[in-house]
């Protein structure tokens, strides 16, 4: 869409983009509403927007940035696929492609073209991308931690066609049908996301009706191009420069023991960035691959959370970035390579980012948060049913400290988002499990003057007798960092039966069993701290004992603090000599 277009009257753009964002968040209600499972429903793993001719982003509703950020590239794909003038109303096209659109296949988009009364052309696009429950993987939920190509995963869907014009094509509801594990809900889910289009045609038609098409056309140009130019005013105002860091994963799950690494060159000139991944690992054996669409999203979140994270949404946010990806790159997966587990690899890519510009921005760069979904996959029989189940939950975790304040505790990692946890009263209600402990983990932020935000314990007590677990633990070795001598936080993990004889730590496994009355307790990491712990006031310490964030030990041991058990003081004399000794 050509951004050199007669002006307009700000006012009306100013109508036109709460109107196109109203619409989106109406897709993202009706989408809540209507669907069947409550990784839709309760832990929003979803997200929708509407785009225009070309599949440049309009529009957003809250939901997750790692969905958000590459949900155009998907519109486009389909677009290059189809044709638009192949192209009717009521078409419904799906694609989950890895190597197209980026992420693991559980991650179907569903898209409809809009089309005006009587044009021939499409004038828009209205999209979701939503989590699957199963897509007919090797393990149920296709969360794996040890495929080793894309056709253990699951289904590959590429811009096909679910509706012609309106009418169904069963021949494909079927393939979905039979190859898919809890097919019921999952096809519930896709009429979820069928209704969020229709929702998200109609409001934009109206828009359309209402204002006329030149009109809408010049106002998306001006939101779009009203964006960048605050985003160029935001690249400009960092110092030109060429920066650089460097992190690792623990392992790609299948070549056990080998660390992976991120490294990021970040050039800044004038109102333009570009981040290079050369230097990261070339594509492994194991499913922490991820596509080139996928990588495009993680260094729009970074970008978007430095440039301007309260404002708006549209293509033109993010003009002024350039994302260079070497072919031969865990970042760039090509046919067979596994992506089950794309995002783990998004999260240390964000971190690694912002570490690289923490000297260019001290005073907006926090260190390092927990950077894992940390996923629990529990599934198994019914004892009282006898049907299948499958829960799925991500774990919040702790968020770095920034030069002026405490991390955030127990929030979701950067590139989901709205992503939630799901209410107990649901896990209990839904599935033979029982929550037994849901309570912040001392000590697992990282020490400084700020102190890094808390990670979690969550234990589900096993009522089934044929339980098994996905989950990946990702970072326990390359632990959340300080900034500005912050200490590193606690890592991520999973122990089963914690208060045992023999409790085992698992960071990653797929359809492990685990036993009736067994507890998987998820324990979740911190942030990193900001600044040298010993400059903390001794009081600040004493009340993150008395609340349960720090332990008596911890204090003395990160703090160099001595609080009274009993009391909750602060002992002068001992605090002095530890803090000077």
């Amino acid at each position: 869409m050509s951004s050199a277009r007669k002006p307009i009257n700000p006012i009306t753009v100013e109508v036109l983009r709460h109107g196109f964002h109203a619409a989106a968040d109406e897709m993202k209600l009706n989408l809540m509403r209507t669907a069947y499972n409550p990784i839709i429903y309760e832990v929003l793993d979803f997200s929708v927007g509407l785009f225009d001719d070309n599949g440049d982003m309009v529009s957003q509703a809250a939901g997750l940035p790692i969905f958000l950020g590459n949900l155009g590239p998907s519109v486009k794909q389909i677009i290059a696929d189809i044709g638009p003038a192949n192209m009717r109303d009521g078409d419904v096209y799906l694609i989950n492609d890895t190597y197209t659109v980026g992420t693991h296949l559980n991650d179907v988009v569903v898209c409809t073209p809009i089309f005006l009364p009587g044009e021939t052309l499409p004038i828009g696009h209205a999209a979701s991308r939503a989590h699957w429950l199963d897509i007919g993987a090797v393990s149920p939920g296709g969360w794996t931690t040890d495929t080793t190509e894309i056709y253990q995963e699951g289904i590959r869907l590429r811009s096909i066609q679910l509706y012609k014009a309106g009418e169904l094509n069963r021949d494909v509801y079927r393939i979905l049908a039979d190859n898919v594990r809890y097919a019921d809900s999952v096809l519930g889910d896709l009429r979820a996301q069928i209704a969020a289009s229709r929702t998200g045609e109609r409001r934009y038609v109206e828009l359309i009706q209402r204002w006329g098409l030149d009109t809408v056309r010049a106002a998306i140009a001006a939101m779009c191009n009203a964006e960048e130019a605050a985003a160029r005013a935001a690249v400009a105002a960092i110092p030109d420069g060429v920066y650089t860091a460097e992190s690792f994963m623990d392992d790609d799950g299948v070549m056990l023991g080998l660390n992976r690494t991120v490294k990021v060159t970040v050039t800044v000139t004038g109102d333009e960035m570009t981040i290079d991944l050369d230097g990261s690992s070339p594509q492994v054996a194991g499913p922490i691959n991820c596509g080139w669409a996928a990588t495009l999203s993680g260094a729009r979140i970074a970008f978007k959370a430095i440039t301007g994270p309260l404002s708006l949404v549209n293509e033109g946010s993010f003009r002024p970035l350039t994302l260079k990806v070497p072919d031969n790159s865990m970042f760039n997966a090509k046919l067979p390579a596994p992506s089950a587990v794309y995002g783990l690899v998004l999260m240390t890519l964000c971190d690694t980012i912002f570490r690289a510009l923490a000297d260019a921005l001290p005073d907006r760069i926090p260190a390092a948060h927990y950077a894992d979904v940390s996923a629990i996959f529990l599934f198994g029989t019914d004892p009282g049913t006898g049907a299948p189940w499958l829960h799925v939950e991500a774990e919040g975790g702790g968020w770095g400290a920034n030069r002026f304040r405490d991390g955030e505790s127990v929030m979701i990692a950067i590139a989901d988002g709205d992503t939630r946890n799901v209410p107990i009263e649901i896990v209990e209600a839904k599935y033979p499990l029982r929550i037994d402990r849901y309570a912040v983990r001392p000590d697992s932020g990282g020490p400084g003057r700020y102190r890094g935000g808390l990670g979690h314990f969550r234990d589900y007590h096993v009522l089934a007798d044929d339980c098994r677990i996905t989950t990946t633990q990702e970072r326990s070795q390359c632990p959340p960092w300080g900034l500005a001598g912050g200490g590193p936080a606690m890592t991520n993990r999973v122990v089963v039966d914690p208060s045992g004889s023999t409790p085992e730590i698992v960071q990653k496994c797929t359809g492990k069993p685990v036993g009736r009355d067994s507890v998987v307790s998820c324990q979740t990491g911190g942030g990193g701290g900001y600044g040298p712990a010993f400059e903390r006031p001794a009081d600040e310490v004493a009340a993150d004992v008395m609340r349960g964030y720090v332990t008596i030990e911890g204090a003395a041991r990160d703090y160099g603090v001595v609080v009274d058990p009993a009391t909750f003081a602060v002992d002068r004399t001992a605090t002095a000599a530890l803090r000077t000794g």
